[in-house]
């Protein structure tokens, strides 16, 4: 949905939208993490979009707006579209065979989750190259890979955040070192 904010309402109008969405979910999730009564209204009510660990911290919610939105700003439309299709398939196929799955360990995440980022997001990659986005097979493969491995750094960043911004940096750098 996010994303086909930017092919319908072009760059200029695309950022202000993100800009401003990204203000009212950091004041509204500021506000919860601020007035108790607001964070158990939250979590009473909408407690199946936040998670437990998000209770005293603002949630994914706002990285993940933000990484949209900067994605966009810093990056040519296609690798941008690339970055934020591995952060929405590639993490959410990690979680989901990482938990279910997931024996071997790499830091606190699971290999096996993390091959199922790479091929998940590849799989989007390819998606998107059926459908036009002009971006080379080896282009797409680097990103998932560096999308993958983007998840596996403990940093004090969220996920949604780093993903898309390390992937589509390094896809935007190997795209102009090809020439």
């Amino acid at each position: 949905m996010l994303l086909s904010v930017f092919y319908i309402l072009g760059r200029e109008r695309a950022m202000v939208f993100y800009g401003a969405l990204y203000v009212l979910v950091l004041i509204l999730d500021g506000s919860r993490l601020m007035i108790p009564s607001w964070n158990r209204f939250a979590f009473e009510h909408l407690g199946s979009y936040i998670r437990r660990s998000e209770e005293h911290k603002l949630t994914g919610t706002t990285t993940y707006i933000l990484g949209i939105g900067l994605s966009f700003y810093l990056y040519s439309p296609p690798t941008a579209t690339a970055a934020i299709c591995y952060l929405a398939v590639g993490d959410v196929a990690a979680t989901a065979i990482g938990e279910r799955y997931g024996k071997t360990k790499i830091g606190g995440k699971s290999l096996e989750g993390t091959i199922a980022f790479v091929v998940a997001a590849f799989c989007a990659g390819l998606i998107l190259s059926l459908a036009g986005v002009p971006l080379a097979l080896w282009i797409l493969a680097i990103g998932a890979i560096v999308a993958a491995s983007a998840e596996l750094l403990p940093l004090p960043l969220n996920d949604n955040l780093v993903i898309p911004l390390v992937s589509g940096g390094i896809m935007e750098l190997a795209l102009r070192t090809a020439g």
